[in-house]
């Protein structure tokens, strides 16, 4: 077939059918129609448009790029209608395994839809779903790919032994998968199934991993057609802002949501204005609200009882009428029905819900009179909040003298060249005129002074205390019965401690952060199998009765961005929170590692949050703050449909 093929259309602008051709060639679509001002800001929103009619010679015709996602809106500007796709009904399928309702019905949809999201909450089991659609296709002599957090590489590697899977799949994280795409040739055989795990990590287009993510589903499209399949699995999948739910689309279905780019997607989902940079000067977008709400006014987003909608400030001109906005949060959900598939734990298992308590603890007079001292010599105010968090803790991180190294800034020279302007110097001007008015001056170097050495300094650790220490050891007593103990830090310092801590009261120890896996125990010459330890905390695994003779106490210490994701943790029936960090989609993917299918349904879940500081609970309300916006993007689908 020629590379280059052209067809008769008709563009459907608002009742109306407009004549237009199409011309294909090569890697751009040619569009061709009469002046229709609507027609045109459709074709000037796709992806790559250019207007030829200033070309030598002029052509009077628009061309997009010949991609997935503008031959998506062509279809929907054609009258076609491509979202039918993702209204056919779900297709049949039965399983050998123990899956459960909403298991099978997540197992079909990607069946039927073949590019999707499945946004599940936390344990509902969507690494099975993933298991059975592979094998459902057959693919055991095909290519198919798995790529997540390392963490996860680790749970899947797990859950693939524990339920005896056909499928193998090559595993990356996001960041092997980036290299891997960057050197990719032409020798290379692509997947026809790829799995995306915690696909909010895709959410920002211009990161690496998202980019090459959306190479390689882009590649599959070209390669299979619609027998290409392209999972995304989310729990968070907006874990800070709605917006991130854009690029996630983008990647499975491009063109599936209109807008082009998510700067459009953001104007649409809240109200924005324009501040200025008072450091850099300009001026930059600053989210004033998001449209979460009907009672907020569309112009400020402020409520209709605020004081700017009263007729005082309307008169006086500090106020203006409220006007009702729409919540195109939650409508966001109706927006990509089909494309993702949404399903909350309460929804679909019977389990018990997470029993939340906030422990306050006394802090000493010491650590009281420290916190003060830090709150009035800091200049930054985050700057203090973090060293109130150590501090709160039990250490603070100090940073001592070890020997002297080359400056880095001349190469121990002492001195370095720089450019001096010999006058005038005319900015505006090309750079390389610009570069005919400077010459090279040797100066003394600013860093190190002309000494060509500097200080090299290395982190230690002073320990001061806190009453979190020995509420956590107590709590480690409490615990002996059970074996299973799980306890999250926000410092790579806690996580040092409560290991010490933990070994010395007599417990194997599993402890992941972002230096990998390692393994502790009590007793010197035992050397604990991590990957056993890890089998250990999962209650419903085969050999749980085996790993509990062999580790009769076993506490899993992580750090949430780390160890968060992926895991199954359910043989703790206690997740405590010694301390916490601001990344609000660690914190929710960590409280549900311990709450999902096959926990103790008798004993439930207890997340606990240990305050000493007020910094402590400053930190967890903004936690639970991201939470609730979370909670609202992903819309709960009943009560959706049912508005």
């Amino acid at each position: 077939m020629s590379d280059t093929y052209s067809e008769e259309v008709k563009f459907k602008v608002g009742r109306f059918l407009k004549p237009g051709k199409l011309i294909f060639k090569g890697k751009r679509i040619y569009v061709k129609f009469g002046f229709n001002r609507k027609l045109i800001n459709e074709i000037k929103a796709m992806h790559d448009a250019k207007w030829h009619g200033f070309d030598d010679p002029p052509v009077k015709m628009w061309s997009i790029a010949n991609n997935s996602r503008n031959k998506f809106q062509l279809e929907r500007l054609l009258n076609r209608n491509p979202y039918t796709w993702y209204d056919q009904p779900l297709v049949e399928f039965n399983s050998l395994r123990p899956l459960r309702e909403h298991q099978i019905e997540m197992v079909r949809h990607v069946l039927t839809y073949r590019r999707c999201i499945i946004a599940g909450e936390m344990g509902t089991g969507k690494t099975l779903v993933a298991i059975e659609v592979a094998e459902a296709l057959g693919l055991e002599d095909y290519e198919v790919w798995y790529v997540g957090p390392k963490s996860g590489i680790k749970a899947v590697d797990l859950e693939l032994d524990k339920w005896n899977s056909k499928v193998r799949p090559r595993m990356f994280t996001y960041e092997r998968m980036t290299k891997y795409i960057n050197q990719w040739s032409d020798s290379e055989v692509l997947p026809k199934f790829i799995i995306f795990d915690e696909s909010s990590k895709l959410k920002t287009p211009s990161a690496q991993r998202s980019q090459a993510a959306d190479w390689l589903a882009e590649a599959l499209r070209e390669e299979y057609g619609e027998d290409a399949y392209v999972l995304e699995m989310s729990g968070t999948p907006a874990p800070k802002a709605p917006t991130d739910w854009w690029n996630q689309c983008e990647i499975a279905c491009p063109g599936f949501l209109r807008e082009g780019n998510i700067h459009k997607f953001k104007a649409r989902l809240c109200i924005i204005e324009k501040r200025e940079n008072k450091i850099t000067g300009g001026v930059y977008p600053h989210v004033v609200s998001w449209l979460d709400d009907r009672d907020k006014c569309a112009e400020c987003g402020q409520l209709q009882d605020s004081e700017v909608h009263s007729k005082f400030a309307i008169v006086s001109g500090e106020g203006h009428e409220w006007k009702q906005s729409k919540n195109e949060v939650e409508y966001l959900y109706k927006r990509m029905k089909g494309l993702v598939l949404v399903k909350f734990k309460k929804d679909c298992l019977d389990l018990p819900e997470i029993q939340y308590e906030e422990i306050q603890l006394t802090p000493t007079v010491e650590m009281l009179r420290a916190a003060k001292l830090i709150a009035a010599n800091s200049s930054r105010a985050v700057t203090a909040l973090t060293l109130c968090r150590e501090l709160a803790d039990g250490f603070q991180y100090k940073d001592i003298k070890a020997g002297e190294i080359d400056c880095p800034n001349c190469n121990g020279k002492g001195t370095k060249v720089i450019k001096v302007p010999t006058g005038e110097v005319d900015y505006m001007a090309p750079l390389d005129v610009q570069a005919a008015n400077f010459e090279d001056k040797e100066v003394t170097c600013d860093l190190c002074g002309g000494s060509g050495q500097v200080h090299k300094y290395k982190r230690d650790v002073e320990t001061v205390g806190t009453p979190k220490d020995e509420y956590f050891k107590n709590d480690l007593a409490n615990h002996e019965d059970i074996g299973r103990y799980l306890v999250w830090g926000g410092f790579t310092g806690t996580i040092d401690r409560l290991v010490s801590m933990a070994v010395s009261c007599g417990w194997t120890v599993l402890r992941v952060d972002g230096r990998g896996y390692h393994a502790f125990s009590p007793t010197p010459d035992e050397e604990p199998n991590p990957n056993e330890l890890l089998i250990a905390m999962d209650r419903s695994h085969p050999r749980k009765q085996e790993m509990f003779d062999k580790y009769p106490r076993v506490c899993f210490v992580g750090h949430p961005e780390a160890g968060g994701m992926a895991l199954t943790l359910h043989a703790s029936p206690t997740a405590l929170f010694y301390s916490n960090s601001f990344k609000g989609e660690a914190r929710m993917q960590a409280e549900h590692r311990a709450h999902r299918m096959g926990m103790d349904a008798n004993r439930g879940l207890v997340v606990k949050d240990l305050l000493v500081l007020p910094t402590d609970k400053k930190v967890l309300n903004n936690l639970k703050q991201k939470k609730k916006l979370q909670s609202i993007s992903m819309g709960d689908l009943r009560d959706a449909f049912r508005d």
